[in-house]
């Protein structure tokens, strides 16, 4: 399996990223303390960017779970 590493750009956690999720999947950072937003952009290498709040406030808004 392999597996990607990025950081958050808000606390800096580093994140492991699988190989099946897929460029556009939202998830939350691990680290409890941020909890940021954050949407998959790009693939090999990974990158991540944040989700603006007002969309984390719509009802379809529905993050990856993380683990």
């Amino acid at each position: 399996m392999v597996v990607e590493f990025v950081k958050c750009p808000t606390c800096k956690q580093k994140l492991a990223i699988l190989e099946y999720v897929s460029t556009g999947t939202l998830v939350v950072c691990a680290n409890r303390k941020c909890d940021t937003s954050l949407r998959i952009t790009g693939r090999k290498p990974a990158r991540v960017e944040l989700v603006p709040e007002p969309e984390t406030l719509q009802a379809e808004y529905r993050p990856a779970s993380y683990g």
